[in-house]
């Protein structure tokens, strides 16, 4: 009869293994966290770091007149008197009378500029981008057109105890694009004639864009919201907060990548602005379900404009956007199929197609419309909670 051999290993050694597995997957991640930590922080820096905004003056930005202290004064006293419109990450924003005024807490977004003529003081953005682009309603400081002037600036305690930077614009009683499509549903109207009343000012819309970017900047935070409606034919580009000139390291970081956003920054503000202009159109109309079903087709003049754009957006001008929206005009004939030498919708993006099928058109459209920009992932693998959000700006340098 053969015998049996058994090997025996001890339990020991079992143990012995498993630590060490354990160890080395420990270590493993300790690196993994550590790398993560390090992009991710670098990435974050260069989101916030300073526009430079090397057109200022202490006299352009800084000293206010006689009648903006005025008003100013008014506003202070009667602060019992606003009326709280909402509250975002930067702060809060109130309405008294005709003007808005949005208040930035210290603490919460960081202040990525250095206020000129007052030494270690930092103070938003959207200050001084605003002063440049929309001027002071008081001084006529701009030669610019589509943007919010501003009424005032300041730095004043608020109900919390705490010294806060003000911002003052006019109150535009038309809100903003999703203000304008929720009173146009409303109306009842179809999508064709939605965008065949409103695609002039669009259009004018990409003008006023089209400065911005000959200026060197970009939006970088173009959508419904930030869009307001001065009037049924002036749209206006309103929250500068993210204002960076076209070179910012922001614009090739790691976050920007993640975001899916477009290489060229004046690209990318020109499709979020269709995009938003797309939603806009969807959202008022009262066959909102027709559009979707049309979407991937391209056979409408709307859509066809989406994807003609799309499939050459890599260094889309508003310029060069304009001219295709005239050449899309709503009034071409609705069925009519131009060749635009490109691949259709359906061949360009199957898999959208396929989500389309699968999940119903209108979550599809949705996603291909979508502007979100987000940076949770980021700050939770930088440890913003423990280390804050990394800061470049280092003020203390007095202008001349």
């Amino acid at each position: 009869m053969g015998r049996s051999f058994r090997v025996s290993i001890p339990q020991r050694s079992f143990c012995h293994l498993r630590y060490r597995l354990a160890l080395v997957l420990f270590i493993f991640v300790l690196f993994k966290q550590y790398h993560l930590f390090f992009i991710y922080r670098k990435a974050l820096a260069a989101k916030y770091s300073p526009t430079e905004l090397l057109q200022f003056t202490k006299e352009q930005t800084w000293m206010p007149d006689e009648e903006s202290a005025h008003f100013q004064d008014r506003l202070v006293a009667n602060r019992a008197a606003w009326r709280n419109l909402g509250e975002g990450r930067e702060g809060k924003t109130f309405v008294y009378q005709d003007s808005v005024i949005k208040t930035f807490t210290p603490g919460r977004s960081p202040f990525r500029n250095c206020a000129p003529g007052v030494t270690d003081k930092v103070w938003p953005t959207e200050v001084p981008a605003s002063l440049y682009f929309g001027g002071s309603e008081h001084n006529a400081t701009s030669s610019f057109h589509g943007f919010l002037p501003v009424q005032a600036y300041f730095m004043a305690v608020s109900s919390a105890s705490q010294a806060e930077w003000h911002l003052v614009t006019p109150l535009l009683k038309g809100g903003n694009l999703k203000d304008l499509a929720i009173e146009a549903r409303k109306q009842k109207q179809p999508y064709r004639d939605i965008d065949a009343h409103h695609r002039p000012t669009f259009e004018r819309l990409l003008h006023t864009l089209g400065n911005l970017h000959e200026a060197g900047y970009c939006h970088d935070d173009i959508k419904s919201s930030n869009i307001f409606v001065a009037d049924d034919a002036h749209w206006i580009l309103g929250d500068l907060g993210n204002l960076r000139q076209v070179s910012h390291p922001y614009h090739s970081s790691l976050l920007w990548r993640e975001n899916k956003q477009l290489s060229d920054c004046r690209a990318n503000d020109v499709m979020r602005a269709l995009k938003s202009y797309m939603r806009f159109v969807r959202d008022s109309a009262i066959d909102a379900d027709a559009l979707n079903a049309e979407f991937f087709d391209g056979r409408e003049p709307l859509s066809r404009l989406f994807w003609s754009s799309t499939a050459n957006c890599s260094h889309l001008s508003a310029a060069e956007l304009r001219a295709k929206s005239i050449t899309e005009h709503p009034h071409l004939h609705a069925n009519s199929m131009v060749k635009t030498g490109i691949l259709l919708p359906a061949q360009s993006y199957t898999w959208l197609s396929i989500f389309s099928r699968r999940w119903g058109r209108h979550y599809a459209v949705n996603h291909a419309l979508q502007t979100r920009m987000g940076e949770k992932l980021a700050r939770w693998w930088a440890l913003t909670g423990l280390f804050g959000v990394p800061i470049t700006t280092v003020c203390g340098v007095r202008y001349p």
